[in-house]
């Protein structure tokens, strides 16, 4: 087994990488990359899981986020090269991929722009490029019902780090990306050629279902999965989702 902690530096910023697990070269990693807001001690429960199941499991503080701090840019295409980084330091040919919310959308770039490295991916809660003007007039404002704010302070409570730290600079630059419609990044996703399973929590997420499904139809091996859990499936619905993720990437 191998538990270590190491620092990648690129471009002026220092990744903060966890990687546990088997030691096989010859196996597939499994990257967790986290949501807004959050760092890589979010997937704990699910790491844990999957290194029970004999899986190398790697997670790391995307830019603004944990132990990698604030950077000075913060492009969409920023964190997907990051998480290239992460890859190429790992020196394995192929992953499978795990991401939340941003770190989906990231995940989802990363399968975009070298398809031949993403083996198998889970994207839970991937927030979609608006498509049109259709796309545009639906405003869709983060928000958290009262069982998720509950449950939200609680995880605050015991794990006070992943708030305290994030640089909330980044909220403004990753928004205002996804207020632009984009055509060509639904056309796309065609290059994505590793099974997805795209997990959506339901009526209780502030991201409709329907654009998470016609997502996952427009990949050429994509599948939509349905938890009612409200955007954060993977701590609300834990043993569900961790039972999906498995299935999944065997």
């Amino acid at each position: 087994m191998v538990s270590q902690r190491r620092t990648l530096t690129r471009a002026g910023l220092s990744l903060s990488i966890q990687v546990s697990g088997p030691l096989d070269p010859a196996s597939v990693p499994v990257v967790l990359v986290h949501g807004m807001g959050g760092d890589r001690t979010t997937w704990r429960p699910l790491a844990s899981k999957l290194r029970k199941a004999g899986r190398t499991v790697v997670s790391f503080d995307m830019r603004g986020h944990g132990r990698t701090g604030p950077a000075e840019s913060y492009l969409l295409d920023d964190f997907r090269d990051d998480l290239s980084a992460v890859v190429d330091d790992l020196g394995a040919e192929r992953v499978d991929l795990v991401g939340h919310s941003l770190g989906a959308h990231t995940a989802l770039r990363f399968a975009i722009s070298t398809p031949q490295r993403a083996r198998r991916i889970v994207l839970e809660e991937v927030p979609p490029i608006p498509r049109d003007a259709a796309d545009l007039a639906e405003e869709v404002t983060p928000s958290a019902t009262l069982g998720e704010r509950i449950r939200g302070i609680g995880s605050l409570v015991a794990n006070p780090g992943p708030f305290l730290r994030f640089d909330r600079a980044l909220g403004d630059p990753v928004m205002s990306a996804f207020a632009i419609a984009e055509p060509a990044w639904w056309c796309s996703l065609q290059q994505v050629t590793a099974p997805t399973l795209v997990v959506s929590g339901g009526r209780r997420s502030f991201l409709p279902p329907r654009h998470l499904r016609d997502l996952a139809y427009a990949l050429p091996s994509g599948d939509f999965l349905t938890i009612e859990a409200g955007h954060s499936v993977h701590r609300d619905r834990r043993d569900e989702f961790t039972e999906v993720v498995l299935a999944h990437l065997s």
